[in-house]
């Protein structure tokens, strides 16, 4: 298994767990390289109704450790 940093784009349309759209940005092997990428795409910058957010995922895949 292999763990790597999300930026992921989340759009809101409501209040509702189906109200909610997202989009990968790109992986990232740490927290601090995903958040410097965030900050250069976004700085000062976030659309209403967006946010950018980093989310720690483990998968299993071709280019994993395993």
């Amino acid at each position: 298994m292999k763990t790597v940093w999300v930026l992921l784009l989340v759009t809101g349309y409501g209040v509702d767990s189906d109200s909610f759209d997202t989009i990968s940005l790109g992986g990232y092997d740490t927290i601090a390289e995903c958040h410097v990428t965030a900050t250069q795409i976004f700085w000062d910058r976030m659309p209403m109704n967006q946010e950018a957010l980093c989310i720690r995922v483990e998968y299993q895949g071709v280019d994993s450790d395993d």
